[in-house]
């Protein structure tokens, strides 16, 4: 009887435990503006987000708004699968804007945002999760099992490029970050139906974005910052590279959308080498993410992701990743302090034309500022077969396998 009192003290605990870091978590989702609409709010009380979890996570692990739970690994240590923070998951579902009785698809399969669309659509609603990873399919599965929702929610372990036979869905959420939408996925959407999708628009640079189909095109109605692991299986996108040593000994690897340009010359004696500098008199505030200038810089000619892991090997320990290459000559992002509560953004380069290359990225970063500054871009996917129509003026066309992507900016900035 002792025994079994305990046994049910500790449930009662544990059930306490996770309901009390639920609500924390929504009190928290709600302050930091995330979380507005009563039905996802609904959504996440409902969902024990620890029943997804592996054995020995810590219990606050998965109820952090702004934390990963990882959950699967390669044999080098690269992350294949984890349950996304909860501040992405309400930012998504709010993108996809899951109404009662919808047919919703999951390309990616992790457990709580299978159980949260599972009490969004109802019970008239239908929910297909789909993973490659026949671990994450068994693990999910058996938590919605666990929730009583497998009835409403089916756990398919299959490669999403390929066709699910599943017929076509209101809502596709994607929750792996893919460098292309392949046609399965195109056409497995209903018209006027919403891909959210968090797309690698440049090595290094992902955009969460909410797609809705409008004349077998996909035309972007939201974006929201986002990192996810890669799509796996035949839609993998492995950024071509090179490879080279810095001053401080660490790796410094440029990695480019489509190939490594032929004329690429930058060697560890140009790392080694003085840097230049160039500004652009564009300042931000202290803190803030200026994803819109990346995403801008990232998609113009020559431009990659230059990483470094000391960042001083481009120059500065105030340097980035966003580079310009011309040549054996590179130029990076760069900040200095303007004032005690804003920065400048310039870049920093070496090489025998850094002068003229750091030059034309701090142009580039006055160009934004001056005219594209404050203005959300607009995303567009053409699928193979369709042509681009009219777009605006200052536009990246990115082709990709199965379509192109274009990327136009308004102009008219708001300062």
């Amino acid at each position: 009887m002792t025994q079994t009192g305990g046994t049910t003290a500790q449930h009662a605990e544990a059930t306490t435990s996770s309901e009390v870091l639920r609500e924390r978590m929504i009190a928290e989702l709600i302050e930091s503006g995330v979380l507005t609409d009563p039905a996802i709010e609904a959504a996440f009380r409902a969902v024990p987000r620890e029943v997804f979890t592996p054995a020995g996570t810590p219990a606050e692990l998965p109820y952090a708004i702004n934390d990963v739970v990882e959950t699967r690994f390669t044999d080098d240590g690269q992350i294949l699968s984890s349950l996304s923070a909860p501040v992405m998951h309400a930012g998504n579902l709010h993108q996809a804007q899951i109404q009662e009785g919808q047919r919703v698809l999951e390309i990616g399969s992790g457990g709580p945002n299978a159980a949260m669309l599972a009490h969004l659509v109802g019970p008239a609603g239908r929910v297909v999760s789909v993973d490659i990873d026949e671990d994450v399919t068994t693990r999910t599965r058996a938590g919605l099992e666990r929730l009583g929702l497998a009835d409403r929610v089916e756990v398919v372990t299959a490669d999403a490029a390929e066709p699910l036979g599943r017929g076509v869905f209101d809502r596709i959420m994607v929750t792996v970050s893919p460098w292309s939408l392949p046609q399965t996925w195109i056409e497995q959407v209903a018209p006027d139906g919403i891909l959210v999708v968090p797309l690698h628009l440049a090595p290094g640079l992902q955009r969460v974005i909410g797609l809705r189909k409008r004349n077998g095109r996909l035309i972007s109605e939201s974006t929201v910052p986002g990192g996810f692991v890669p799509l796996q299986g035949a839609g993998l996108f492995n950024p071509p590279s090179a490879r080279l040593t810095g001053p401080s000994g660490k790796p410094v690897t440029f990695r480019f959308a489509s190939e490594v340009p032929g004329s690429f010359g930058v060697s560890d004696d140009v790392l080694a080498s003085d840097p230049v500098e160039a500004w652009s008199e564009v300042t931000y505030k202290n803190g803030t993410i200026w994803l819109d200038l990346l995403t801008y810089l990232l998609v113009q000619p020559d431009a990659c992701a230059m990483e470094a892991e000391d960042p001083a090997d481009r120059g500065s320990d105030k340097s980035f990743y966003p580079a310009l290459v011309d040549g054996a000559s590179f130029a990076a992002l760069h900040r200095r302090p303007a004032t005690d509560t804003t920065v400048e953004v310039g870049a920093i380069g070496k090489g025998p034309d850094a002068t003229h290359l750091t030059r034309r990225l701090a142009d580039a970063i006055a160009w934004y500022g001056a005219n594209h500054r404050g203005t959300e871009p607009l995303f567009q996917w053409w699928p193979t077969g369709t042509e681009a129509g009219d777009v605006p003026a200052s536009v990246a066309v990115l082709p990709r396998p199965h379509g192109t992507l274009t990327i136009s900016w308004s102009v008219g900035a708001v300062h």
